[in-house]
């Protein structure tokens, strides 16, 4: 015990002692706390990843312009880089390389011939369809005179006619077929051709054509011009929405998840803004259209009021029913040798993490 007597009262001695300390401690803590956090000079920021996309420049092309323009890609941590094309078809080899890690364009039978013989692409969201009237930017033009002349009142009527589309195994020619069978016909029944869209404003206008499936902002010209007339409408003669262009994600492109989620999400951004603009509220419509004559084939303001736009879902979504409508037709008619398995050539995945990333589309 004496032990004990002696340590008992060195500890209580201690004791004075010791909490100074630990009050000195708390109140440097205290002092330390109340002062602005000592920020750290910054290194050097990380370089944006380039991502070099292919497109046809286009109107449909609006929301991929909007996002660039407005800078959300950049957001994104993207440095985009565009090289034009003629066709989405053109795209597929530099994709598959690896020179293009995304494309922009219009489905085809040609690009299910290679997703069935393996080619790694991805279809990952919408890029032109035709939802409603407003947007319906595809229609089958009949020359003015065969109009007024009573010459073409119905479908049966284009029998013998010289009918054209953009080209061969795309949706123009899905849409032109189906008008046909409308009138028991097919496109042996008349004088098919393919031509350039540009090239169709002077076919009518020469007369060296009857008619043909037109895109906006020709179709519009045509009209303006008075050598043709809207006849039907997509809408019209497939009774349905066509999913007529899309972006394609290279497969190694795909495979870089975090990269792959983050250029959508900017791009979902440019189609919503490019939606404001040409819907009802047209939120900022002479500024998008600033854009787009800019950076796409349609260079004059005037003909924006004209034209119908091309329809761009604001969530990227694509019509299913669409293609798997359209692959039957290309499977029918020869175009397509073997049925593409479209759960593998359709991954709808990065649209969808983009939409919940930046919630539903609410038009402003």
């Amino acid at each position: 015990m004496r032990v004990g007597d002696r340590a008992f009262p060195i500890y209580r001695a201690a004791m004075p002692y010791t909490l100074t300390v630990i009050l000195f401690m708390v109140a440097g803590m205290l002092s330390a706390c109340s002062q602005p956090p000592t920020r750290l000079p910054l290194t050097s920021t990380p370089a944006p990843t380039k991502v070099t996309i292919g497109v046809v420049a286009n109107t449909a092309d609006g929301g991929i312009f909007v996002a660039e323009d407005r800078g959300y890609f950049k957001d994104e941590g993207i440095d985009l880089e565009v090289q034009r094309f003629q066709t989405l078809v053109d795209m597929v080899a530099p994709l598959t390389s690896g020179q293009l890690q995304i494309a922009s364009g219009a489905l085809a039978a040609s690009l299910f011939n290679a997703a069935a013989r393996g080619v790694a692409i991805r279809v990952v969201a919408d890029k032109g369809q035709t939802p409603s009237p407003e947007w319906d930017y595809q229609a089958l033009v009949i020359r003015k005179d065969l109009i007024e002349s009573g010459s073409v009142t119905e479908y049966r009527d284009l029998k013998d006619l010289r009918l054209v589309t953009s080209g061969r195994g795309n949706s123009t020619e899905v849409v032109l077929a189906t008008a046909l069978s409308k009138g028991g016909l097919t496109l042996q029944d008349v004088n098919f051709g393919q031509m350039g869209f540009s090239d169709m404003v002077a076919a009518f206008a020469s007369k060296s054509i009857d008619g043909g499936i037109v895109v906006e902002p020709f179709v519009s010209r045509v009209v303006s011009d008075g050598t043709g007339v809207r006849w039907k409408s997509t809408l019209d003669v497939l009774g349905r929405n066509e999913q007529v262009g899309a972006i394609v994600y290279g497969e190694q492109f795909a495979a870089n998840q975090d990269l792959a989620r983050r250029w959508m999400t900017a791009y979902i951004r440019g189609v919503r803004e490019y939606n404001d603009a040409f819907g009802p509220p047209k939120k900022g419509h002479d500024d998008v259209v600033r854009i787009l004559t800019q950076n796409t084939t349609v260079t004059d303001p005037a003909i924006y009021e004209q034209m119908r736009p091309a329809g761009l879902d604001p969530d990227g979504r694509l019509d299913m029913r669409s293609i798997e409508a359209d692959v039957k037709y290309y499977v029918e008619s020869g175009q397509v040798t073997s049925t593409p398995d479209l759960s593998r050539l359709i991954d709808t995945s990065f649209q969808q993490f983009a939409v919940q990333t930046l919630g539903p589309y609410k038009s402003r």
